[in-house]
């Protein structure tokens, strides 16, 4: 996915969704055994789920990733990372822990407010590409997408 595809996404469950693989360290999983239609299934779980599986649960290999359906509910462990201010907060402390620094810019438009977030590697002298968005969450997730497309 390119920038100008995210930055048009709407916030929401597909936008949460490419924070959590791309930002958040999320990992598509699936059963180890696959003996009924029910467990060949996919979903996005985090590296804890797949620790705590004790081992009933693998990582989808990629040969195998466009076969198996996603389960319902295949994404209800992703959080409202581009709706709610918390798990945003999340993923300011996950672009920290990569190195990155965090600015937001509030800009006035039209009588309107809008957040640009931006994360910057630390020490580096290099352009940056702020993310604008109507709320500061958005603007939050869009901005690290931006980062990490960029480094």
């Amino acid at each position: 996915m390119n920038q100008n595809e995210f930055l048009n996404m709407k916030p929401g469950r597909d936008l949460d969704i490419k924070v959590a693989l791309e930002v958040m360290g999320y990992i598509w999983l699936k059963h180890l055994l696959q003996f009924s239609a029910e467990l060949a299934v996919k979903w996005l779980g985090t590296p804890v789920d797949l620790k705590e599986s004790c081992g009933m649960y693998v990582v989808v290999p990629n040969s195998q990733f466009v076969a198996l359906k996603e389960r319902e509910n295949h994404a209800e462990a992703v959080l409202n990372f581009s709706t709610e201010m918390g798990p945003a907060e999340e993923v300011i402390r996950r672009m920290e822990e990569f190195g990155y620094e965090y600015h937001l810019e509030t800009k006035t438009e039209q009588g309107a407010n809008l957040y640009y977030a931006c994360f910057k590697k630390t020490g580096s002298t290099s352009k940056v590409m702020l993310a604008g968005a109507p709320t500061i969450p958005e603007a939050i997730v869009k901005g690290a997408l931006s980062a990490m497309l960029a480094y």
